[in-house]
């Protein structure tokens, strides 16, 4: 019976995140990843240079989720097409949750009430897809695991973080996030330990010494990619830069939104932790990590998608606030927790119901049901030769197209939102001007417009219509191609 029990603590909460976290993918980038993925095993090289968009032609830019590309279109040949990404997508929030869950010593108990929390506020950034994001928050899980090691005595443990960041510069451009966050734990740690050790600077010279030693070989092998220091470059591009306030995941939640109340609840529990660790006498223990989800608490208000790494971290301040919920008698903790499971996966299986919808997933489904994409609209274009250098594309359908229609290179994706040339040119500038009519299509080179309805310069068009200058040649639901008449 002790061996059952031990079998269900062990699985039992991860078959529910693992079923919690299956996903229909619905990225807008998807497609320019599964690209880049294929690249690289047809010609075994990472592509470099921009050739599947008009704008910006041969642009190098330095793909720092270059190795999730891989293995995203790896999982997508290889694994059923969109099942495999909902799978990996599962299996690496799964271990995000496990790894989590290890470094905070989560007990059975606690994590039937945390889990369930954690997986409603982090389904935002886990039911687009499978993509780089998720792989840094699970990274970033990995790097909590080794610090609370070393916290504990494991001294040699910390040296993990050196391969951790090898790691993550080659999966994902976020590993700078990491870096920082490292950093702060170390400055806040040695801080700490300088005033518990009587404020001697030589007693805590062993630590000093290893985790600076540390910190700087992290820094140094992140520079074995195949762009070298470029990958920071990509980075530090994202400072001043004034087109970020037009990519949503770097905004802040809409105020009074349902993502705006999670982050304001987040805060106040975190807040109540903080109270309890503080009567506990356990605050000097917890303060480098309260440092740093301050941190990420106060930039989370002001880009999202700092929100998603501040959730997990946040659990050492959830979990003493599950002492309320606990039972007295410790013998009823287990079924407690085997009640709470069991009816977590029966509601998610009702949720999720039917699941063949994740083995019917296509590309159809995608546009129809998740983007509002229009292959329709697509084939005419193709079927009418429409597809030349004068084409203007939406931003958001550029993924799209580049992976489902090779004769359609379409103008812009989601790649290039940051890209600025020598020249201090902008692809985004000059298309986002268009798409949001703060500039008049009229005197543009373009004399094909593929837009949504959602968008102001579709408004616009039809006015020129209207007018005599353009025709609308084919619309649906979601799409409309315009011609200029000549």
């Amino acid at each position: 019976m002790n061996k059952i029990k031990k079998y269900i603590q062990t699985f039992l909460p991860f078959i529910f995140v693992f079923l919690a976290s299956l996903y229909r993918p619905y990225d807008s980038d998807l497609g320019w990843h599964l690209k880049y993925g294929e690249y690289f095993f047809k010609y075994h090289q990472i592509l470099r240079i921009n050739t599947f968009s008009q704008m910006m032609p041969n642009y190098k830019w330095p793909d720092t989720d270059w190795a999730v590309d891989i293995v995203t279109y790896f999982a997508y040949h290889n694994f059923g097409g969109f099942l495999g990404l909902t799978l990996l997508g599962a299996f690496v929030v799964t271990l995000t949750f496990l790894f989590f869950s290890k470094a905070f010593d989560l007990d059975y108990f606690e994590q039937a009430i945390i889990f369930p929390f954690i997986a409603f506020i982090e389904a935002p950034i886990n039911s687009v897809s499978f993509r780089g994001q998720q792989v840094s928050v699970l990274l970033l899980g990995v790097l909590f695991y080794i610090v609370e090691k070393f916290d504990k005595g494991n001294s040699r443990f910390i040296y993990l973080a050196i391969p951790t960041f090898f790691l993550w510069a080659n999966l994902n451009g976020q590993f700078v996030l990491g870096l920082g966050i490292f950093a702060i734990w170390i400055f806040v740690y040695l801080l700490n330990q300088f005033f518990n050790k009587g404020r001697n600077i030589f007693a805590i010279k062993k630590e000093i010494i290893s985790l600076g030693t540390v910190f700087l070989l992290t820094l140094l092998v992140t520079l074995i990619n195949p762009f070298g220091f470029s990958i920071y470059s990509v980075t530090l591009d994202h400072f001043g830069n004034k087109y970020l306030k037009d990519i949503a995941e770097y905004l802040p939640f809409a105020e009074s939104s349902s993502l705006w109340w999670n982050q304001l609840v987040v805060g106040i529990l975190i807040g109540l932790g903080f109270v309890f660790i503080f009567f506990k006498g356990e605050l000097k223990k917890r303060i480098p990590m309260f440092s740093i989800i301050g941190v990420l608490y106060i930039l989370s208000w002001a880009v999202r998608r700092y929100a998603w790494s501040f959730y997990y971290l946040a659990i050492p301040f959830l979990k003493p606030l599950v002492y309320f919920f606990k039972p007295d008698d410790k013998r009823y903790l287990f079924w407690v927790g085997t009640i709470l499971f069991t009816i977590y996966i029966v509601l998610t299986l009702f949720i999720k119901a039917p699941l063949n919808q994740f083995k019917q997933m296509n590309w159809n489904v995608y546009c129809n049901q998740l983007t509002n994409c229009s292959p329709k609209s697509a084939d005419f274009i193709i079927k009418n030769h429409l597809n030349n250098n004068k084409l203007l594309t939406l931003y958001d359908w550029g993924g799209w197209l580049i992976w489902n229609y090779s004769q359609i290179k379409p103008t812009i994706d989601g790649r290039m939102h940051l890209w600025i040339d020598a020249n201090g040119y902008s692809a985004f500038g000059d298309y986002y001007g268009y798409e949001q009519n703060t500039k008049s299509i009229e005197p543009s080179p373009y004399d094909t417009i593929l837009m949504s309805p959602s968008k102001p310069l579709y408004q616009e068009l039809l006015q020129l219509v209207n007018e005599g200058k353009w025709k609308l040649v084919y619309s649906d639901n979601t799409s409309g191609v315009f011609v200029r008449v000549k």
